[in-house]
């Protein structure tokens, strides 16, 4: 009854309307004096259209609604049980629906993917950060009463729980589209020598020369972002790099004044050919990761994933065994701001 009562309602426009017409009708035949018989024949004939219908028309609002209720019922709505569209504007309503459940069903999708990798880097960064631990938990082992500690190489183990630490926190603020990014001109050498005099214990520990070259450009960028990409490739760099080996950083040159190209080279184990279609995807290791079992496959990943935020453009070039040349183009973002 309640159900009737809505669907009433939801037509009192054109109950009416009908009534009006039924009204006019019969002022129409009292006024041309027509005899009673043909009038109430008439009002019949009109009743029983009208209930023929109305019932038609409840039996289709009765199904739509059955349908919609039965959608409402069901734990997630994946997709709506809809009837025939009416006129164009419900057909209109009908598409609006479908692109919304088909939107939802996208996010939810991205949301069970989002926590898959999400789960994924956890369980890589808590094998990653458990090396430096267990190395520190070694030395003290294996400490013998009167002899010195060894403080710096606790300290090189500390930095690297720090640096992993950092990495699963920007880690989260890359996935948040929404990250704050404060972009202002730059002068380059400042970002590098920071992330060069941070991984310095790491350089002295492995003997590793690093030979900077005067880096006079000033590009727009989030220095911070960009600070954390050229730690993440001088971690990289340091890890896959023999002791005694080289790092240089340098800007390309070029025949453009405009280029902004940094470059960060190493003469360390190199990247096999088979992997280079695939090095900047997250958890890939590569054959010489793998081998080492130094690599999470988070590194390059992340720095891509920095480089698209911040419109730079992230080449490598490597040969295996004899080292990697890393190349971040700044030029578009400088050219974009100026």
């Amino acid at each position: 009854m309640k159900l009737f009562g809505a669907y009433l309602k939801g037509r009192l426009k054109i109950i009416i309307l009908l009534a009006l017409i039924t009204v006019v009708h019969g002022v129409v035949f009292f006024l041309y004096s027509v005899s009673l018989n043909p009038v109430i024949y008439s009002l019949q004939l009109l009743a029983f259209v009208y209930v023929i219908a109305f019932a038609v028309d409840f039996f289709q609002f009765y199904n739509r609604h059955k349908n919609l209720k039965h959608s409402l019922e069901a734990e997630q709505v994946y997709q709506i049980e809809l009837s025939e569209s009416q006129d164009i504007v419900e057909q209109d309503y009908q598409e609006l629906l479908t692109k919304l459940i088909s939107e939802k069903y996208e996010i939810n999708e991205q949301r069970v993917q989002s926590m898959t990798d999400l789960r994924d880097y956890y369980a890589t960064w808590a094998h990653q950060i458990k090396t430096p631990i267990s190395a520190m938990d070694m030395i003290l082992q294996t400490q013998n009463e009167g002899e010195t500690l060894d403080v710096s190489e606790l300290k090189r183990q500390l930095f690297k729980i720090d640096f992993y630490v950092d990495a699963v926190m920007n880690y989260l603020r890359l996935e948040d589209m929404s990250s704050d990014y404060n972009f202002d001109e730059y002068d380059v050498e400042n970002v590098v020598r920071k992330a060069v005099k941070k991984f310095a214990s790491q350089f002295i520990g492995k003997k590793i020369t690093v030979e900077l070259t005067e880096l006079n450009v000033k590009v727009k960028t989030d220095e911070k972002w960009l600070g954390f990409m050229i730690e993440q490739l001088l971690s990289n760099a340091v890890k896959y790099t023999q002791n005694g080996g080289k790092i240089s950083i340098y800007m390309k040159e070029t025949f453009n004044a405009n280029d902004r190209i940094l470059v960060i080279e190493d003469n360390g184990i190199g990247i096999e050919e088979e992997d280079f279609p695939r090095i900047f995807e997250r958890g890939y290791t590569g054959y010489n990761g793998r081998m080492s079992k130094k690599s999470s496959g988070i590194g390059l990943y992340l720095c891509r994933k920095a480089a698209d935020k911040l419109g730079i453009g992230l080449k490598i070039e490597s040969q295996a065994g004899k080292g990697t040349l890393v190349y971040i183009d700044m030029t578009q973002k400088y050219t974009e701001h100026e």
